[in-house]
C-alpha cells in the first residue's frame, strides 16, 4: 500500500514538474542546440566563447521555447589590447541563441581536454 503511494506522489511530482516546465524531457539538453564545446562569438561582449551548456529559457511571440547558451568568454588575444593595463579574464555568461554566432565550421572542442588545460574543477 505504501509502495502504490510512493509510486502515485512521484508520478504527480513528475506531471507538475513536466507542466512547469513545459513539453519535452526534464532537465534534457535542447536538441536544436548546438554541441558543447562549439566555438561562438557574442554579439554582447564582441569576444570569442565556447558552449559548455544549454538549457530553454523564455518562450517567443510564437510560443518557441528559446535556448540559452552557458558560454565561457575567453580573454582578448590581441597584441595591441595587451599593451593596455587591462585585467582581462575568462568568464562565464548566459546569452540568448540570437545573441551568439555559431562557428560550426570548426569541430568542437573537448570540454574535458579544456578544464585540464586550465586547471581547476571548471567542468565535471
Amino acid at each position: 500500500m505504501d509502495n502504490e503511494k510512493n509510486e502515485d506522489l512521484v508520478e504527480r511530482l513528475k506531471e507538475a514538474l513536466s507542466s512547469a516546465l513545459g513539453p519535452g524531457e526534464i532537465l534534457s539538453y535542447p536538441k536544436e542546440a548546438m554541441a558543447i564545446g562549439t566555438y561562438v562569438r557574442s554579439v554582447r561582449y564582441k569576444k570569442l566563447g565556447i558552449i559548455t551548456d544549454a538549457f530553454y529559457g523564455d518562450v517567443d511571440k510564437d510560443g518557441k521555447k528559446i535556448v540559452i547558451y552557458t558560454i565561457l568568454l575567453l580573454p582578448d588575444s590581441n597584441r595591441l589590447s595587451k599593451l593596455q593595463n587591462t585585467a582581462d579574464q575568462y568568464f562565464l555568461s548566459n546569452e540568448y541563441e540570437y545573441e551568439v554566432i555559431g562557428y560550426l565550421m570548426i569541430s568542437p572542442i573537448k570540454i574535458k581536454e579544456l578544464a585540464k588545460t586550465l586547471g581547476g574543477n571548471l567542468f565535471l
